[in-house]
């Protein structure tokens, strides 16, 4: 599409298939390529080896080409949430999600505050016992010299 084309028509989809596809993955709540994995796996019945994953990434992420197997699933998942019946907190769904940290790992919210106040108190302290130590300014603004300790000047 150039300029002129998207002033005169602004709603018009350039890669309709495309915008089928991440309408799909925003349904389930998982990104594109997870979503041509997933997609890639029903149709096949395997896991995308990775000169596969290579040429469905450039072909769908560069060049906006969607493989009709992605459409095809695409167009199932956007038929099972217009039935209500689709779930997109499934496990099988996200199976190629990062795994979360353990819950274990984490502070809870009251142990993270706690913290953040302690390291907040301690460093306002460490910062008003050193400008505690430090030389008192006769003027207003450092560095912290009176005329007593400038070494004396010649007239030139």
């Amino acid at each position: 599409m150039n300029f002129f084309d998207t002033l005169l028509n602004p709603d018009r989809d350039e890669f309709p298939n495309r915008t089928v596809v991440v309408n799909a993955a925003n349904l389930l709540q998982v990104g594109e390529f997870q979503f041509l994995q997933l997609a890639f796996a029903h149709w096949h019945g395997r896991e995308m080896q990775a000169d596969e994953a290579s040429a469905v990434f450039d072909s769908f992420m560069i060049h906006s080409d969607v493989p009709g197997w992605a459409l095809m699933y695409a167009r199932k998942i956007e038929q099972l949430d217009q039935a209500n019946q689709l779930d997109d907190n499934d496990p099988d769904y996200h199976r190629y999600d990062a795994e979360p940290a353990s819950a274990k790992s984490k502070l809870n919210p009251k142990a993270s505050f706690l913290a953040a106040v302690v390291f907040l108190v301690g460093t306002m302290a460490y910062a008003l016992a050193l400008a505690n130590q430090t030389k008192q300014c006769s003027g207003q603004f450092p560095p912290c010299v009176t005329s007593d300790e400038m070494p004396n000047q010649t007239a030139r």
